[in-house]
């Protein structure tokens, strides 16, 4: 064996068992010595694989105590969503597009998919938007609304792709829901698209409920288009917006 791929098998081996769940969430994996001995690869081997697990979130060490499994996923999959957008320089439309593509998709199953449960609480956080309220408060609905959308689907791999992607696409979306709401009449419009939705859901509306969406999206593209131009840049801090009453 090639001793420059001897971390694989301890990679592999770990990884195996973590799939098939003969070892789970908790399980104290034993001293590095008795893995390299038990595979007969050098200690070397064993820390570099068990790097390569704590990157993945399958392994969290803790000093003093050892190595334990854990799962956090989402850890790594939003530190490789970050380091993309940076070394790629992603745009606002690309993510943009991501986003829209999600959100059809699960509009497509949240109308076939979604429970009474469901639409009571949209009519809920439609209804709350509609009252006077900070800009910070409407935005928490809007957050609110879409969550709820997403979840509509009843489509367990979506929901949780939607999750893994969410540390990325706040920073988008963060700040570009914030200056919508800030203009009256996009928030205005926005509403009105958000209880088309909810109306096209409510009746099993296929339709309607898309033509609905395709409104909220063109008055989203098009602050997009002026946004970007504004805060080229992610690391542009949130735009400045009065928190005044909309």
């Amino acid at each position: 064996m090639v001793e420059k791929k001897a971390y694989r098998v301890v990679f592999d081996y770990f990884k195996g068992k973590i799939l098939s769940g003969e070892i789970g969430i908790g399980y104290k994996l034993p001293a590095e010595r008795d893995i390299a001995e038990q595979l007969g690869v050098s200690r070397n081997s064993v820390r570099e694989a068990i790097r390569m697990l704590e990157m993945m979130g399958f392994v969290k060490s803790l000093q003093g105590s050892g190595n334990y499994i854990c799962c956090d996923p989402h850890g790594y999959f939003t530190q490789s969503f970050n380091m993309l957008m940076v070394l790629r320089d992603i745009s606002y439309n690309e993510i943009f597009d991501i986003r829209r593509a999600m959100e059809f998709e699960a509009l497509t199953l949240a109308v076939q998919n979604i429970t009474p449960e469901e639409l009571e609480r949209l009519h809920d956080v439609l209804q709350r938007m509609d009252e006077p309220m900070s800009l910070k408060s409407n935005a928490k609905l809007d957050v609110e609304f879409h969550r709820i959308l997403i979840h509509a689907s009843h489509n367990t791999l979506m929901i949780y792709l939607t999750q893994l992607m969410s540390d990325l696409l706040d920073i988008f979306i963060k700040n570009l829901r914030t200056s919508i709401l800030a203009d009256r009449r996009r928030s205005k419009a926005l509403r009105a698209a958000h209880w088309d939705i909810y109306n096209g859901l409510l009746t099993h509306d296929a339709p309607r409920a898309y033509e609905a969406m395709e409104q909220h999206f063109e008055i989203v593209k098009e602050h997009v288009i002026k946004f970007e131009q504004k805060h080229p840049d992610f690391s542009d801090q949130e735009p400045d917006c009065p928190d005044y009453i909309i």
